[in-house]
């Protein structure tokens, strides 16, 4: 039968596959691939009164994009929650299961730091552009416009020139 044979050749052709992949540790091989780059942004700070504090997405080697993580705030410190889903179990209680989370601790610890030190960079900046909006002008420091509004006093109207 011609599916048997097909089937046999995939079968042969998966299992050399299997065979020589090296990615993180293989048990037939043993070899560890490096880790891959993972590059994180925080796309929202948040300010409100619960324990959540940022959204954050990071990018796996250049190939994977995992949005929706948090930074959160407990009492032991910052630490961040992977992106996850609730659900009911067969006894009514409410679970939550992670959409995607890393295997091993290296990788685990390379997301936490990426991900908080993205953070704190993010706040020094907010912090930073909080700081310029909120200057007083001064008698010193007049805008461009003098300190009273720019509509206040109505001036003629510009004159324009035709095109020819």
């Amino acid at each position: 039968m011609i599916w048997d044979s097909e089937l046999s050749v995939f079968k042969k052709g998966f299992y050399n596959m299997a065979k020589t992949n090296t990615y993180n540790g293989n048990k037939n091989t043993g070899k560890k691939a490096p880790m891959p780059r993972i590059n994180a942004k925080i796309d929202n700070l948040v300010d409100n009164d619960t324990n959540l504090r940022a959204f954050a997405s990071i990018t796996v080697g250049s190939a994977v994009a995992i949005h929706g993580l948090r930074v959160m705030d407990s009492k032991k410190g910052l630490f961040v929650s992977m992106p996850s889903y609730s659900y009911e179990d067969h006894n009514g209680e409410t679970k939550y299961a992670d959409y995607a989370h890393p295997i091993s601790k290296e990788a685990r610890d390379a997301i936490n730091t990426k991900i908080l030190d993205a953070y704190e960079q993010a706040l020094e900046e907010s912090e930073s552009e909080n700081e310029g909006e909120n200057y007083s002008d001064s008698e010193d420091e007049k805008s461009e416009y003098g300190s009273e509004d720019y509509d206040s006093e109505h001036d003629e109207a510009p004159s324009f020139r035709p095109r020819m």
